[in-house]
């Protein structure tokens, strides 16, 4: 054999005996990594080592769900406000413009509520119109649900102003839209309380009316049991009732009740709260009066509850101008200017699950009535402390709204404003 052969034949060995090791060393890696993984999924993992598998489970631990809610008062609309908004060119009817300053607060919160005081029962049988008898067009509910609106309470009482078709079409049409109604039906409902599941958090919302402005004769009896909450404790403690079997998280009342003009809470308003807050609920969203009552939390058996007793008047055509010549002082009449959006959140914990009340606050409002560039009677809802300053409004505009801001706070002592972007 030739030295260049033995040469050769060496040299593959050694090739060969390289393979071998990095081979083995390749195996005895992969073979470490399998015990490792063994060893973790049996539960030993070492002092200070933490599986991939934990990792995910650990970054969710310490998320709490919180949901916001906005919440108003009384939606109305008088015929200044209709004859503002109608085109006559088109013969259509556009209110957007009234909510174009609180349109980014709604759009910016979970669930938008309202108290939409009136009937949309069309032109058919009754003429849009304003007090006594409201029956405003669909193009309200358009506005509405444009401004970020989500569920509108509908017992009041101006729901029977149109009768039976008004309640039926009421509902109709704001469904229609993708809104909730609760309180009015179209037909006796499989139960009278709206449920809403919010991120994980289960909201139950009752509405119940004191009075309908004695138009109940103009309903059969069963018809007014089935279509129009009125307020009856027992009826609402069957709702309470229903609304813990389905495990709701939190119970809100929305309660159109009180004394019209009245900035002070009757004493009956305050007994029935504390039977609701005894029973269950958390949450007792007023309407009525027109004017802003107090608002305040309370404990009850270690939970916090959260009562305003008026949210005052949203978007309406009440002011001092208009309501003067039926007798109302200046005194009491500049009040119905007013409003707030009630800001309330609602927090569940992710360890223990319990949901609560966070903190609520409020956004002082004020109902500007100007006119349009081309003429037209205007009527915006203003947020005050966002256009308090603004050069778009005059010196005497901005007066009334610091009147406004000054009673609003009073009223409203016991929350801390919630100064809206």
């Amino acid at each position: 054999m030739s030295k260049k052969i033995r040469r050769r034949k060496k040299r593959i060995r050694l090739l060969s005996l390289s393979f071998i090791l990095v081979a083995g060393i390749v195996l005895l890696s992969f073979a470490a990594k399998e015990i490792n993984k063994n060893k973790e999924a049996a539960g030993d993992k070492g002092v200070g080592t933490v599986s991939e598998a934990e990792e995910p489970k650990k970054a969710e631990i310490g998320n709490n769900i919180t949901v916001n809610i906005k919440a108003t008062g009384d939606i109305m609309f008088h015929p200044s406000q209709l004859d503002g908004a109608y085109n006559s060119s088109t013969g259509t009817y556009d209110f957007r413009n009234s909510f174009r300053a609180v349109k980014k607060i709604f759009q910016d919160t979970d669930v938008a509520i309202g108290n939409f005081e009136g009937t949309t029962a069309g032109n058919k049988v009754y003429d849009y119109q304003g007090y006594p008898i409201f029956n405003a067009p669909d193009e309200v509910l358009d506005a509405i649900k444009d401004a970020g609106f989500d569920i509108l309470s509908t017992a009041n009482n101006h729901c029977l102003d149109t009768g039976k078709i008004g309640v039926i079409r009421t509902v109709q049409e704001i469904n229609a839209r993708g809104m909730k109604s609760v309180g009015t039906y179209v037909k006796k409902p499989e139960t009278r309380v709206l449920i809403k599941d919010v991120k994980g958090i289960k909201i139950a919302f009752l509405s119940y009316t004191e009075m309908v402005n004695g138009l109940e004769t103009t309903m059969s009896p069963e018809d007014l049991d089935t279509m129009v909450n009125i307020i009856d404790e027992k009826k609402i403690m069957e709702d309470i009732a229903y609304s813990k079997e389905k495990n709701a998280d939190i119970i809100i009342a929305c309660l159109h009740w009180g004394d019209e003009y009245s900035r002070v809470q009757a004493e009956r308003q305050e007994v029935l709260a504390d039977k609701l807050f005894a029973s269950g609920v958390d949450i007792i969203l007023g309407n009525h009066p027109h004017v802003i009552q107090p608002a305040q939390t309370k404990e009850y058996n270690g939970k916090t509850k959260f009562v305003v007793y008026s949210m005052g008047n949203f978007l309406s055509n009440q002011r001092v101008e208009t309501l003067a010549p039926y007798g109302m002082t200046e005194e009491v009449s500049k009040y119905t200017e007013d409003g707030v959006i009630v800001d309330i959140n609602i927090e569940k914990n992710s360890q223990s699950g319990e949901v609560s009340i966070k903190d609520a606050s409020y956004i002082p409002l004020w109902v500007y009535k100007g006119k349009t560039k081309d003429g037209r009677i205007e009527h915006v809802v203003y947020p005050i402390m966002e256009y308090i300053e603004s050069n778009d409004l005059d010196d005497s505009v901005k007066l009334r709204m610091q009147r406004s801001l000054n009673d609003t706070t009073e009223q409203m002592k016991l929350l801390k404003s919630n100064m809206a972007e």
